[in-house]
């Protein structure tokens, strides 16, 4: 029995671990409507969702510094690490990845946005 009760514990242990270290959210893209064949409305609604997807991109750049200073906080008081420096450099350079990455999926929302935009004011002026 008190072999079940360590499993347990350790088992409730690794439940609680992982429940701490949130995981940063991508946000879903956003489609964009054509501007030639949309309504006012429906240009006016994807300018809110585009709004909204570039709040949560924010919110996920935010997230991405936070675990990277976590990351590296975890890295330099952690002892048994041997090679501390390379650990370190890599998770920077995955967290520069995908900052880079996010900051390209939001221009790249924003661009065909704004493209979308002027076809709907030439088609409707």
């Amino acid at each position: 029995m008190p072999r079940f009760s360590q499993l347990l514990i350790a088992g409730l242990a690794a439940i609680a671990a992982t429940g701490l270290q949130a995981e940063c959210t991508y946000p879903e893209e956003v489609l964009i409507p054509d501007g030639a064949a949309s309504t006012y409305e429906e240009m006016r609604d994807s300018q809110t969702y585009v709004k909204e997807y570039m709040a949560g991109m924010e919110t996920y750049l935010e997230c991405l510094e936070q675990e990277e200073s976590s990351l590296a906080n975890e890295l330099t008081n952690e002892n048994e690490l041997t090679n501390e420096n390379e650990l370190t450099d890599e998770g920077k350079l995955l967290h520069t990845q995908r900052r880079h990455e996010a900051i390209d999926a939001m221009e790249s929302v924003a661009a065909r946005f704004n493209e979308q935009v002027r076809v709907y004011k030439k088609v409707n002026p």
